[in-house]
């Protein structure tokens, strides 16, 4: 047999995989992972800037550079060392999920390593931060009132990157269509121009814009500049981590309370309806299925919640009751998380019941919020509607359903009302399944109801079940939960199962 000479062996074998099945599937996703890796390793350098204000916390530089530059070199490694040409290649739609898997991991990974390399956490607690700053839900396992300003800056960049979704940055870097093929397994389907990379540059433009332009309203509204960047960042993302244990009571200011509202109500909307509010198609805004949704279930909820408010004697007098009543709801829908009442541990059961709804609900679609989301629902009650009417009202007057969506007149089919009722049923085993787990964890049935559904709906509010005396086994299923939430179930389901087929395939293949 004739010895080889190197031209006969591939320039590189990715992932460590062999050439076969699994490994060709791998290829093209571990070049998107590692060119997200390189983003999340250079961004985890941001906090660093703190220093400028807070030079005395100089000593911690090195628990965010040192998990920085190793998530930058294993991106590196991803990236090039792949067997494909230089230029990306579109992804399948399970190449993108087993991607969208990848990327969330591995971002969580790297964002709670300065925890634990600072001491402020065990390994598990970090990771159960970074999950929910990264899934924008707010619980947190942090002593925020001796937290270094680098952490609590860290804190609130996460939520930023994982508000506008990891994988959307990556496509304003990636011009070809699977990056935002990424964004899409994330549960995405924003399409506001022709081009994917001016898409995916739009949504961040404005994204971003918001953030500044409510970091401004806040230092004149009486703020502290560091912390109207954390929470402008917090408040746009629906995060709700804020910079003092208090919460948003800390200031006790009607106009800080104001400019968040408006901030959350900005972040729970979706994108396309901002940018066609931003183009001064405000009919088109109006008219929309989710608009008169959106803010009637604020209006009617608000007012419920101001009367228990100050029946319960929770709030000082109607106006405060209506103030606070306000500011929940509005935070709540929108999965934010932000607090100018005490603790919802002490609410009572009607006060859950009705917050428990809104986190079920969650606020529009393609938004930073959590939950089923408002179209959802509305698309699945018609759908359950005209079935009813179809079966026991009179068969001689069967129309189809039509909704506004953006402004046009749209007649709604039965592949959407079945897609919205599935995601539903879904949502309510899953939300079931965690229930259970709670209790079994010790848990009462309404801790680990409310705060399931605090993680599932991305919401960041609880009874206090999850906290830092919390155990590894309820914090590992409340993150579990908030990565559920945050990607919408089903991609998560996807990218576990491919990622399985994909390794099992090179593994068949004799490798």
């Amino acid at each position: 047999m004739a010895a080889r000479t190197p031209a006969d062996y591939p320039a590189s074998l990715p992932l460590g995989l062999p050439s076969g099945g699994g490994s060709r599937a791998l290829s093209p996703v571990a070049r998107y992972v590692g060119t997200a890796l390189l983003f999340i390793g250079l961004a985890g350098f941001a906090p660093l800037a703190v220093l400028w204000l807070y030079p005395d916390e100089a000593s911690l530089a090195p628990c965010f550079i040192f998990p920085s530059l190793a998530a930058m070199a294993l991106g590196y490694l991803l990236r090039f060392a792949s067997s494909l040409p230089g230029r990306a290649l579109p992804l399948s739609r399970r190449q993108a999920a087993v991607c969208t898997l990848l990327i969330w991991a591995l971002a969580v990974v790297a964002y709670a390593a300065p925890f634990v390399a600072a001491g402020l956490l065990t390994p598990v607690q970090a990771l159960f931060e970074a999950t929910s700053g990264l899934t924008t839900t707010g619980l947190s396992v942090v002593d925020v009132a001796t937290c270094p300003a680098m952490f609590l800056f860290h804190r609130s960049l996460i939520c930023y990157l994982g508000g506008v979704g990891l994988v959307l940055v990556l496509t304003c870097v990636v011009t070809r269509t699977g990056g935002l093929g990424v964004y899409n397994a994330e549960g995405h389907t924003d399409r506001l121009l022709p081009s994917s990379a001016k898409t995916a540059r739009l949504i961040l433009l404005i994204y971003t814009g918001l953030i500044a332009v409510g970091a401004v309203a806040y230092v004149v509204a009486g703020m502290a500049p560091f912390d109207a960047v954390n929470i402008s960042m917090c408040a746009v993302s629906t995060a709700g981590f804020a910079t003092h244990p208090e919460s948003l009571a800390f200031w006790q200011s009607p106009a800080i309370e104001l400019i968040t509202i408006v901030l959350m109500l900005a972040g729970g909307m979706n994108f396309l309806l901002l940018f066609l509010l931003i183009r001064g198609k405000v009919k088109a805004f109006l008219t929309h299925i989710e608009t008169p949704l959106y803010f009637g279930v604020i209006v009617v909820f608000s007012l419920a919640v101001a009367a228990l408010f100050g029946a319960r004697g929770i709030s000082d007098g109607p106006v405060d009751a209506l103030r606070d009543g306000l500011f929940q709801v509005v935070s709540v829908l929108t999965s934010t998380g932000f607090q100018t009442v005490s603790s919802f541990a002490a609410m009572g059961p009607a006060l859950l019941f009705l917050f428990l709804l809104l986190m079920f609900s969650g606020a529009e679609a393609r938004s930073t919020s959590g939950g089923i989301k408002i179209y959802r629902v509305a698309v699945a009650a018609l759908g359950l509607g005209q079935t009813l009417r179809s079966r026991y009202g009179s068969r001689r007057h069967i129309t189809s359903v039509k909704i506004n969506r953006f402004g046009k007149r749209t007649a709604l089919t039965a592949e959407d009302v079945s897609e919205a009722q599935a995601f539903v049923a879904l949502y309510l085993l899953v939300f079931m399944a965690g229930t259970f787990s709670f209790i079994l964890c010790g848990a009462t049935l309404q801790e680990a109801a409310f705060d399931f559904a605090s993680c599932l709906g991305n919401t960041g509010v609880g009874t206090g079940f999850l906290g830092p005396e919390s155990g590894p086994v309820p914090l590992v299923i409340g993150a579990v939960g908030m990565l559920l939430g945050r990607l919408e179930i089903i991609p998560l389901f996807m990218g576990a199962g491919a990622l399985l087929s994909f390794l099992l395939g090179g593994v068949r293949h004799g490798r």
